[in-house]
């Protein structure tokens, strides 16, 4: 009798320690500590002649750094010289007027003649060049977004056109050509609750993210901006992976079409080289943003974290950062990478790997 209540309770034990550590019903990998993790002091660079209010991605190559002004009063894009940092001329004026723009929501550097800027507002790209002998940026292309595409907020360049996300909830991503129709629609939000699937445009807001893309190679990288999810696509070869990291995926509740969040702040930039998959990450609580807004109480800006991923997944490296950053520009080559903050007049800081 002793023996079998003895192996009633070990049964319970067991049971209740199975309830802690739900089984994972999609199967999507997850990560956790890294191999190597650094405490870094990072370098800081003052742009005395340009005045930044709210520096938010950085763009460098081919002798050039453009920086994206989320909140400057007249021009959204300033370019530089690299890797002195000599100013060459604001562009893509902030207004109403036909050359002007709505938003400025993502740039992208392929070469002098090919700096590519999304206006969400206008569902346009477009394509400026850089004259550094004349200091002057003239705007010489604008693409016209596929119309069955809402709201597009991010984007990255390919050989013949480009990769746009998916608002509606029905994809993940799209390919569009470079007349700016959809081609074809990619991949699902990777979420593990089913039942989120029930309002798809509320749950492609909460799943909002950001895109990294490497032409050569085929990688394709989009971290959300809550919670804590990777997803990685080579396009070339059709390999897929999920990587849900320790906060999981976004926590958000809904009224009609819209979410809201409640869980964490997640990645806030994301670049793919040929080896490795850089994330700048948050991570700090949505209550805690509210508790700070209604205190008066001025929080950081940016997260300080810094994550190095393989094309796979695998982690391979973590930086703690002794500043907040939000958009990275990464040189493999010299082992230097530039990123935007907003927590000191210095707007510019490097790192080296």
């Amino acid at each position: 009798m002793k023996n079998i209540l003895l192996y009633i309770f070990y049964i319970g034990i067991l049971l209740v320690v199975s309830s802690c550590f739900p089984p994972n019903p999609s199967g999507y990998s997850r990560y956790g500590t890294f191999p190597e993790t650094d405490k870094v002091t990072v370098g800081e660079t003052a742009l005395d002649s340009v005045y930044l209010r709210y520096p938010y991605r950085v763009e460098i190559g081919n002798g050039l750094a453009v920086l994206l002004d989320l909140h400057n009063d007249s021009h959204y894009l300033y370019a530089f010289t690299y890797p002195d940092w000599q100013p060459v001329a604001p562009f893509g004026k902030r207004g109403e007027g036909p050359e002007e723009l709505l938003s400025a929501d993502r740039v992208r550097l392929c070469a002098s003649d090919s700096v590519w800027v999304l206006d969400a507002n206008r569902m346009q790209i477009t394509r400026w060049s850089v004259d550094v002998a004349n200091r002057q940026v003239s705007r010489v292309e604008t693409v016209s977004l596929d119309k069955r595409l809402l709201r597009t907020l991010d984007f990255c360049k390919t050989a013949n056109g480009f990769l746009v996300d998916d608002y509606t909830g029905e994809h993940r991503f799209h390919e569009i050509g470079i007349d700016g129709r959809i081609i074809r629609s990619m991949g699902t939000v990777p979420t593990e609750d089913e039942e989120k699937r029930k309002n798809p445009m509320a749950l492609a807001q909460a799943w909002r993210s950001f895109m990294a893309y490497d032409p050569q190679g085929g990688t394709l990288a989009i971290a959300t901006q809550l919670g804590e999810v990777l997803e990685i696509h080579n396009l070339k070869t059709g390999f897929h992976t999920v990587l849900y990291g320790p906060s999981g995926e976004p926590v958000f509740s809904s009224q009609g079409n819209e979410a809201f969040p409640k869980g964490i702040k997640g990645y806030n930039d994301v670049q793919v080289t040929d080896k490795h998959i850089y994330v700048t990450f948050d991570g700090i609580a949505f209550k805690e943003k509210y508790r700070q807004y209604e205190t008066g109480e001025k929080g950081l800006e940016g997260g300080r974290y810094l994550y190095v991923f393989d094309l796979q997944g695998n982690p391979v490296r973590s930086f703690l950062l002794n500043r907040s950053v939000f958009g990275l520009s990464v040189n493999e080559k010299d082992g230097i990478v530039t990123c935007t903050t907003t927590d000191t007049d210095k707007p510019i800081v490097t790192l080296n790997l």
